[in-house]
């Protein structure tokens, strides 16, 4: 992916997640909300996140892992993807 530069993610992801992307070249941003708030607090980047898993229970195979491996489960993901793009071209 000659592209990727940057990765935002959520907190959940801070220990080995930040290892092997950054020992693959690439940078991570843990969003988080600010230190002493309270209460929701929209977090940067947090909506197309959100966005594209609502997308994903659409799609009857992707709203549970049920897949037997990686590679069938990333098919499944690009798939979605394809099919996300094919319907907001043709609108």
């Amino acid at each position: 992916m000659p592209r990727l530069e940057v990765i935002a993610a959520d907190a959940g992801y801070k220990l080995n997640f930040i290892e092997h992307v950054e020992a693959n070249g690439w940078r991570v941003e843990i969003a988080q909300k600010p230190e002493g708030s309270r209460g929701f607090v929209p977090e940067k980047n947090r909506w197309p996140v959100e966005r594209s898993f609502g997308w994903f229970n659409f799609r009857r195979r992707l709203f549970r892992d049920v897949e037997k491996s990686v590679e069938s489960s990333e098919a499944m993901l690009q798939l979605a993807f394809i099919s996300i793009i094919i319907n907001r071209l043709a609108k």
